[in-house]
Formats: structure tokens, C-alpha cells, sequence
């Protein structure tokens, strides 16, 4: 296991490159995918979420599976040791450093995860329609470069929906889920003991993160684990703090001469200008016209379900009889 912080400007969270002395070849948290739409998301022994999309890639409709158990969690659970372990303020860089490593760890003892051999992306994100956590101090001079991480970073479009408690949630939506989150169990309640103790810590202030992590098939993020941290944080009203993690693949840049020798002039005009053109903005010209660095994406595994499309539409019959919903299903069948 390798760990690298990426440094861009502003820290940009961390990489960590896995080989098959670490983590096995096919994890046991899986995505499992079946043409035409059809999606299973599966942890341990059990399916958790099935998911068709709809046609078009209009939106998606989802069943509850079973919910994640301690058995099959990605981590073992967070203890008021493992809390008071971290010493740096929370919301700094050395906060979400720490955190950040934790989990990875966590997740590779478990054996439970869907960590593969391969190079991940662990970082901070938010969420546009709740309170999220930022870097403290984190953010990048305002005359610095753009940052190549910036169009890799993913953003929670809505961390609030049905999927919370309903069994059956259908989504209407652009693109498929719409970057909602897919949370592994139900909610719950604000008043339960464990939340109580979590409502503690957000009112402390200490609260650990929330982990989160794609599911690109159906264009959403599933919550992983912290799902009754999530729920203290929206008791007390406190920001959430999100962690993101994914496979990182890097695409190369070729550069183009004919545009690399016109930015070049256009810097050396900006040298002559009067008055002088910041020194920040003629820098930008000439790494724009030089930078060959790959620009980094991030990527989601996925298997084939055995058994096909007919083992898919068997388990969401099953599963829809058990909750007697086969009336209000019937689109995940159609």
C-alpha cells in the first residue's frame, strides 16, 4: 500500500495504490451489471440495491435489497478511541489526511470493500443541497491555475431523498440517479442511542467523516459508511463531512504545436504591455502552452451478474413479493 498527497496548488486529498498483496481481485462489494440497464449492488452475501434505468437514460427506478450489517460492513465500527486518536482540528488538511488513511485502512483489513488492486483517489467533497465540511485553510491562491483535479472532483447533487426510507424509489431525473446518494440502510432515528452519541461529537465538533463512493452505472454515490453520523450532523445542524474515494485512471495530453507556439507569443505580448499584465496570468499562458502532466479521471469497476438479465428479473420479483409491491414495480420489470 502507497500513499501519495497530491499537491496542486491546494491539497487535493490523497492517492493510494493497492496490489493484490492488499486487496483481492473481485471484492465482495460489488456492482453487477446487466444489458439492457439493469444494475445489482451487492455487499457480502446479499444484494442491497437493484436498479434499472430507464430508457432514454431518463432517470432511474430502485428496490431496496437487504440492509448492510456489521458482518458485512466496509469498515469495523468508529470508537471514541479512534476518535480522540486525531489530533489535528477537524476540517484541516491534516484532519482529512488522517481520516482519509484510516478508512483506506479500515477497508482493506475488512476485506469487505470495493477496493481492487489498482491506483484510488480518496478526497473531500460536498453536497449542493445540505451543509458539507470544507477544507479549512485548503483553498487555493485566487490568482493560482485552475486545477487539472478540479474536473475529476465529484460533487453530491442531493444527499436528501426517498431512497432514505422508501423500499421502492423512483427517480426522475436528466442523467439517470443525478449524482443523489444511495444510502445502504434506512435512516435512523435522531433519538437512537448510537446517533445520540454521534449528535455528541457533531456538537463537539468531532464528528468523522462520511463515506461515500460511485456507483457510475446509475450515476449516483453510495454511502458506504456513516449513516448515523449523517444523521447527527442534520440533527444538530452541523455541516456534513463527506469523504469521497474512487479508482483513478490518468488520460495524456498531447500538446498541439501551432497552439503551444500562440500562446507563447501572446505571453510575450502580455511582457510588453502597459501597464503591466500580473505576473500570475503571463504564468498561466506559458503552462498552458507546456503543461504535458495527464489530466486525472475517476473510474468505477463493475462485473457482468451471472446469470443474466433472467437472474435479475427473478430476484427483483422475489424481492418486490416480499414487500408486496409487485403492483408499484412493475416499471423495474417492464
Amino acid at each position: 500500500m502507497h500513499w501519495k498527497d497530491i499537491d496542486d496548488g491546494a491539497w487535493e486529498g490523497i492517492t493510494v495504490t493497492l496490489t493484490e498483496d492488499d486487496v483481492p481481485r473481485r471484492p465482495s462489494w460489488s456492482i453487477d451489471v446487466v444489458r439492457p440497464g439493469r444494475v445489482r449492488i451487492t455487499a457480502g452475501d446479499g444484494a442491497r440495491w437493484w436498479g434499472r434505468v430507464e430508457p432514454g437514460w431518463a432517470g432511474v427506478e430502485l428496490l431496496r435489497g437487504d440492509a448492510m450489517t456489521h458482518d458485512d460492513a466496509v469498515v469495523r465500527a468508529i470508537t471514541s478511541d479512534d476518535v480522540q486518536s486525531v489530533s489535528a482540528a477537524p476540517g484541516t488538511v491534516a484532519w482529512w489526511r488522517h481520516w482519509s488513511r484510516w478508512f483506506m485502512e479500515e477497508m482493506v483489513a475488512s476485506g469487505r470493500s470495493p477496493l481492487r488492486p489498482a491506483q484510488w483517489w480518496v478526497a473531500p467533497t460536498h453536497a449542493r443541497d445540505v451543509a458539507s465540511l470544507t477544507v479549512v485553510g485548503g483553498r487555493r491562491a485566487r490568482d493560482a491555475a485552475w486545477s487539472r483535479w478540479d474536473a475529476a472532483r465529484p460533487v453530491i447533487a442531493r444527499a436528501e431523498s426517498d431512497a432514505w426510507r422508501e423500499d421502492l424509489y423512483e427517480e426522475s431525473a436528466r442523467f439517470n440517479g443525478a449524482d443523489a446518494v444511495l444510502p445502504m440502510r434506512r435512516a435512523s432515528p435522531p433519538e437512537s442511542s448510537r446517533v445520540k452519541m454521534w449528535r455528541k461529537r457533531a456538537r463537539e465538533g468531532t464528528l468523522p467523516p462520511v463515506l461515500v463512493t460511485d456507483v457510475a452505472a446509475l450515476t449516483l454515490f453510495a454511502l458506504l459508511d456513516g449513516h448515523d453520523r449523517y444523521v447527527a450532523a442534520r440533527a444538530e445542524g452541523v455541516p456534513v463531512p463527506w469523504l469521497y474515494f474512487s479508482a483513478l485512471k490518468f488520460w495524456p495530453v498531447n500538446i498541439d504545436e501551432k497552439k503551444r507556439d500562440a500562446l507563447v507569443a501572446q505571453a510575450g505580448r502580455m511582457s510588453a504591455m502597459t501597464p503591466a499584465v500580473p505576473t500570475a496570468s503571463i504564468n498561466e499562458m506559458y503552462r498552458m502552452a507546456f503543461d504535458d502532466r495527464p489530466w486525472p479521471s475517476r473510474a468505477c469497476y463493475g462485473r457482468v451478474l451471472a446469470g443474466g438479465a433472467r437472474k435479475w428479473d427473478e430476484e427483483v420479483t422475489r424481492r418486490l413479493s416480499e414487500l408486496g409491491l409487485s403492483e408499484q414495480g412493475a416499471g423495474l420489470l417492464a
